[in-house]
């Protein structure tokens, strides 16, 4: 059987390979360790790393260093009906991870295994647990089971407390080549026409470069740019242009006024006006984790103050 029997829902992307290499070789000597922070900008794989090694960890036949996708275990897994596999993610996308599930995943590693073999828990992102619920995974990371492996996904590193850091392997995901993205884009879409504009607002990361195109995200980043150049002009009003903000999703935004922000300070545009920058790319992680924490910002005021900033950092 050669690798291409290999479901490809259960492998990592091409320029994983180096990661998933090391982790192979450590869990076909049984050195893998217990907790494994999966760290890196979002929309580079992160996820499907973690749901291919989840795999392989849980499969009874290892192909090629992957899961066989055919046995027992692989069969269970796909239809996510696997009982010795938990995922703990927040309830709405954005929101917090709380206490109750982060005790529930300590439940589950517990118990024996129902399948006799290894148990796995991926925590996707694991920056959105709060504090009650990252002190309550500290005894699963210092404690943990026998054949148990948690897999915490991180897209913002410095948003982990470090006593879950430090109780880590840390493996780290750096955003591929732009040629990498670009070619792995255009075999999964057969596109070519349009490419560099995309992987420019998706700032190279190819799995946001794809779901620009499966869905309408490119014509609202594209509407949002339009926007802060207006306010930049002068051509509407900073509290105008947060009502047009409302309705596009905040978190999402936030990171593309943070990018334009950032691509501003590397191509000169600002001048002198550098400090003043740097100070707005911090607050711009502060309204973020707002944003993920359970007071319900009011967001019409939070755009009004950011459109207000953003004005007078333009012009």
């Amino acid at each position: 059987m050669t690798d291409n029997a290999i479901t490809p829902s259960l492998m990592h992307y091409p320029w994983q390979k180096a990661q998933w290499q090391m982790l192979d070789d450590l869990a076909e000597r049984e050195r893998l360790p217990h907790a494994l922070l999966l760290a890196g900008p979002e929309f580079v794989g992160k996820q499907q790393f973690a749901t291919a090694l989840s795999a392989r960890l849980i499969c009874d036949f290892p192909l090629a260093g992957f899961a066989c996708g055919n046995c027992k275990q692989c069969l269970l897994f796909k239809a996510g009906s696997h009982p010795d596999f938990l995922r703990v993610e927040p309830e709405d996308s954005g929101k917090a991870i709380r206490i109750d599930p982060v005790r529930e995943l300590g439940q589950f590693l517990g118990k024996t295994a129902m399948q006799g073999g290894r148990k796995v828990v991926v925590i996707n992102p694991a920056e959105a647990m709060n504090q009650s619920a990252a002190n309550a995974l500290l005894k699963n990371l210092e404690e943990p089971a026998r054949d148990t492996y948690i897999l915490l996904v991180s897209h913002e590193l410095s948003r982990l407390p470090a006593t879950v850091r430090s109780r880590c392997r840390k493996v780290t995901f750096p955003l591929p080549s732009h040629d990498e993205s670009s070619r792995w884009l255009a075999q999964v879409t057969a596109k070519s026409e349009g490419l560099a504009e995309l992987m420019e607002y998706a700032a190279d990361r190819p799995l946001l470069a794809l779901r620009f195109l499966e869905s309408d995200l490119l014509q609202q980043r594209q509407a949002f740019e339009q926007l802060l150049d207006k306010v930049s002009s002068g051509a509407i009003k900073p509290l105008s242009a947060a009502e047009q903000c409302v309705n596009t999703p905040s978190v999402m935004a936030v990171d593309w006024l943070y990018n334009r922000v950032s691509m501003a300070i590397k191509s000169g545009q600002l001048g002198s006006e550098q400090v003043m920058s740097f100070r707005f790319l911090d607050k711009l992680v502060q309204v973020k984790k707002r944003l993920f924490s359970t007071a319900n910002p009011n967001i019409n005021l939070l755009w009004e103050e950011l459109m207000l900033d953003w004005q007078h950092l333009s012009r």
